[in-house]
């Protein structure tokens, strides 16, 4: 029993291990850009720290360290706002990955090109478990498979490029990536 308490203790130090090596890889990545897809959604992200941008099919972010522009395809207007801290979890990658410490319990496994990363909530959750795949050589997210209830969504990461060069308004509001006359709502 000890034998088998002391594997499990390893086992989920090693998977927090590699978490923390993958969030330490990412911090240290500079400006980060990738192409996404997700389900019917696809799109590039660009990333600074705490800033970021997304272009996808259905949705267009913005985020400046402290102003988020948000364009939806369903509503055709974009909303502005500060996020709280909780807000950013749901819409920005490094605030969302820094959370999961503290949510989810890991265990890793590896093959021969990635650490499979499962994390399953500690607490009641409509996620049933995550699914990451880091890549061995760079500590870099490539999937992540995402199951509830209802079935599993996969995200899938493609052209990760570091230490990108994107001028500093590339994570404000531009206006010329919005449909024409689309309608700007400050909720700030």
């Amino acid at each position: 029993m000890l034998l088998l308490l002391a594997t499990f203790t390893m086992q989920a130090q090693t998977a927090t291990a590699i978490f923390s090596k993958t969030l330490s890889t990412f911090k240290a990545a500079g400006v980060v850009s990738a192409g996404y897809s997700m389900g019917s959604s696809k799109g590039t992200i660009v990333m600074n720290g705490s800033k970021f941008r997304v272009l996808a099919n259905d949705l267009k972010a913005w985020y400046d360290g402290k102003t988020q522009w948000t364009y939806s395809k369903a509503t055709g207007e974009v909303n502005v706002t500060s996020p709280s801290p909780q807000e950013l979890v749901m819409v920005n990658p490094l605030a969302a990955a820094q959370s999961i410490k503290a949510a989810y319990n890991m265990s890793a496994t590896k093959t021969s090109a990635f650490y499979l990363l499962k994390l399953t909530p500690k607490r009641k959750s409509n996620v049933k478990s995550i699914t990451l795949y880091i890549t061995k050589g760079g500590y870099q997210l490539s999937k992540a498979i995402y199951t509830t209830a209802k079935g599993s969504t996969t995200l899938k990461i493609s052209n990760y490029k570091t230490h990108a060069n994107y001028p500093a308004s590339t994570f404000k509001f531009q206006k010329s990536l919005v449909p024409a006359g689309s309608e700007v709502v400050d909720l700030r």
